[in-house]
């Protein structure tokens, strides 16, 4: 089961969305207060209204959300829920059930329809004999063959459909409550209902989780089964005060009810964090309940409460998480970062995708703040990203959109390469650069904090204001230094704690010079507004917009051979000198420089100039012919080759869509890049 379409209407923040989900994991951002939580909680409501678990589920979810107050069970104010209280609120969620789904409903016909009879006749199965007597009266079996025929028919129609709606339209004025197809709460709600208490189909993690943490009430059968059910959705944060409920339960009834806890821990460990396992559970020395946990590498107990936050967060989800949900089952996730840091983050989508969702078929949904799983989302062709802009505008981005990934990531307050807690921090020069390693090289610097520090000026300062503090023996963290050549080699030199690449070619952009790559970037119409469908033809254009810079590099050459002196003041000039002192030198610089110049006129000047600049020219030319994508300026052509292709995306997204092609085709240049980067970051022997 999972949902593939959601329709929200007037509720709360929201007045109009609705977006297609993917069956696997779908991951919504967006600026803080948008809606992104308001969009799980309709979907929350949604189904406690029309298929609830448990009776009191409804009435649960409503005083969660300020829509009832238990003071006044019988009563719901509905205007806390609507955002214009005089507009309905609707809400619809299209669900797609499987064919075992679907074969489970066809074999429990009879059973449902008594359900439903049971539910109109305002009967429940608390008093079995008056619904007995009401199922053989005149009454009954004609509800039981009406009931009957409409199941059997709603049933072939979401077999053709291979969909149902779950939907539903709340009058706030009047309080009344309309499902758009009555039967498909029933029928969801029943494949929810057959699974054994600890198992649900649907199930909601809040942002607001309570870690526990001492003594915890261990109790079995009827209380703890009905807990159970409440902490699936109707009373969600009751799933973090189980966690010693769930580990002994597994250990005491073994895992024939269920998962083994003691290897969906280590996985959790071993694949998220550092490797550990349950040790032993008992009393501890005060004669309290305690739950032993191991480090493997180096043999240390410690007691599960005292654990991290972010170890006991990933612990607690994760173990409720493979314990409760059933294969085919629909999670609701809000900020699954909370408690972690960034470099957890990073491995939080790879994770859920890998254990949970294509193994066991379960579909996510969560919201985030998290730059690192946003930037693992838009890099997942199974995951679907989706920029919640605002009440109206909710849009789904893609590898067409980068400009909207860009957007997205400037309202969450952050960038790709900013990072925390990594093994090493990698300076470079600008966005550009922390775009190229991140999008290309994520693999080579999973562990790594990339920060743009600007200009290349700003970065040689500040490294050797580093290896000033590292040379006093003070503690300095890894830092690796990236910047261009810019035929500039620099005089930093690497010490231990930090190293310095200096591309070979003249800058990063130069390494984006990939023919093939761009040849077929030039051919999408959704790229250029002129598409070029000869790979000649885009060949030709890259060489000759490359040829074009060596006009001003002769210029630049012959110009600087002549060794004019330059009569510019400069702050070191003003320093400590008299007025009087400062008039006589810069008077003799001027004198200088006028003295360095030749007295001749414009025409046998220029004449002479343009001779020689295009001597240099034909000079450079069979240097060029064979290496142009290494000597050529980089960051000129890319952006002459934005305006020279008509292209309807900006430069900057341009660019990592050339990178990130490079990176899917595995191309030559790619492979040239990603081995220079190993190297790089490769430990010290």
């Amino acid at each position: 089961m999972h949902i593939n379409h959601i329709a929200i209407r007037n509720f709360k923040a929201l007045t109009d969305i609705d977006c297609d989900l993917n069956p696997r994991v779908n991951v919504i951002v967006g600026p803080n207060a948008v809606g992104k939580t308001t969009i799980l909680q309709a979907i929350r409501l949604t189904k406690a209204l029309l298929a609830p678990r448990l009776q009191n589920e409804t009435q649960q979810v409503l005083v969660s959300l300020g829509a009832a107050s238990p003071h006044f069970p019988q009563r719901m104010f509905l205007n806390g829920l609507a955002g214009s209280p005089g507009q309905p609120i609707e809400i619809r969620n299209t669900y797609v059930l499987s064919k075992d789904e679907l074969a489970t409903l066809r074999t429990s016909l009879r059973e449902m329809v008594q359900n439903i009879v049971a539910a109109r006749a305002g009967l429940t199965f608390s008093n079995p004999a008056l619904l007995i007597q009401f199922l053989n009266s005149e009454q009954g079996k004609n509800a039981t063959t009406e009931t009957t025929s409409e199941v059997t028919t709603e049933l072939e129609r979401i077999e053709r459909d291979k969909s149902v709606v779950l939907g539903v339209t709340m009058h706030a004025l009047t309080g009344q409550i309309i499902p758009a197809n009555p039967l498909a709460g029933p029928l969801i709600g029943f494949l929810d209902q057959r699974l054994r208490p600890s198992l649900s189909i649907f199930s909601y993690f809040p942002a607001d989780r309570a870690l526990p943490m001492g003594e915890t009430n261990l109790q079995l059968g009827a209380p703890d089964a009905q807990q159970q059910l409440e902490s699936h959705n109707s009373q969600p944060q009751l799933k973090y005060t189980r966690l010693k409920n769930l580990i002994i339960n597994s250990l005491i009834f073994g895992t024939s009810q269920g998962p083994n806890v003691r290897g969906e821990f280590e996985t959790i460990f071993s694949e998220l964090l550092k490797g550990r396992k349950i040790n032993t559970i008992g009393t501890n020395h005060l004669g309290l309940f305690s739950i032993m946990t191991e480090e493997i590498s180096t043999g240390k107990l410690i007691e599960l409460d005292i654990l991290s936050s972010g170890e006991k967060n990933i612990a607690l989800t994760f173990l409720i998480l493979s314990t409760s949900v059933a294969d085919g089952g629909i999670v609701l996730f809000d900020e699954p970062e909370l408690h972690l840091n960034p470099a957890v983050s990073r491995e939080i989508l790879s994770f859920v995708m890998d254990r949970y969702s294509m193994v066991k078929n379960m579909q996510f949904i969560m919201c985030t703040h998290s730059p690192e799983i946003l930037s693992g989302a838009f890099s997942n062709d199974d995951c679907n990203l989706m920029h919640l802009k605002s009440a109206t505008d909710i849009t789904r981005v893609g590898k067409r959109a980068l400009e909207e990934y860009a957007d997205a990531l400037h309202k969450l307050g952050t960038s790709v390469g900013e990072t925390l807690f990594y093994e090493g921090t990698v300076l470079v020069q600008g966005g550009d650069d922390v775009s190229f390693l991140e999008t290309g090289f994520a693999d080579v610097f999973r562990r790594y904090r990339i920060k743009d520090l600007g200009g290349r000026r700003e970065v040689e300062k500040t490294i050797r204001e580093i290896q000033a503090l590292e040379q006093r023996g003070e503690t300095v963290a890894p830092i690796y230094l990236i910047f261009d050549h810019d035929d500039e080699p620099t005089k930093l030199q690497n010490t231990i704690k930090v190293k310095l690449l200096q591309w070979p070619r003249r800058c990063m952009e130069n390494y984006m010079i990939d023919g093939d790559v761009i040849a077929e970037l030039l051919r999408d119409p959704s790229i250029t507004k002129s598409p070029i469908t000869s790979e000649g033809e885009v060949h030709r254009l890259l060489r000759d917009t490359a040829f074009k810079q060596l006009d001003a590099i002769a210029a630049r050459e012959i110009y600087e051979s002549y060794q004019y002196l330059n009569a510019t003041i400069s702050k070191r000039d003003l320093k400590d000198h008299a007025l009087s002192e400062l008039a006589d030198f810069l008077f003799e610089r001027m004198s200088q420089a006028r003295a360095s110049m030749p007295e001749t006129t414009k025409a046998v000047w220029t004449a002479d100039f343009q001779g020689k600049a295009e001597g240099r020219r034909r000079g450079l030319l069979p240097t060029w012919e064979a290496k142009w994508k290494e000597l050529c300026d980089g960051k000129r052509f890319i952006s002459d080759l934005h305006k020279a292709a008509d292209l309807r995306i900006s430069e900057s997204a341009f660019k990592t869509r050339i990178t990130q092609r490079m990176r899917d085709t595995g191309s030559e240049t790619w492979h040239l890049v990603k081995a220079i980067l190993e190297d790089f970051v490769r430990p010290s022997p």
